[in-house]
């Protein structure tokens, strides 16, 4: 393999497990429980 595609799928693996780490701080800080999120938009133009 050529080092520019070690370089590219190594990024690529990087970019991922950050996404991933992102989303489970997120889980973890309680950003997923509010079930009544999704209504608020109808709520506000009563």
């Amino acid at each position: 393999m050529s080092a520019m595609t070690v370089l590219l799928l190594l990024g690529a693996l990087f970019m991922g497990l950050a996404g991933g780490l992102v989303f489970m701080v997120a889980l973890k800080s309680g950003q997923f429980e509010d079930e009544d999120v999704k209504y608020q938009m109808f709520r506000e133009e009563d």
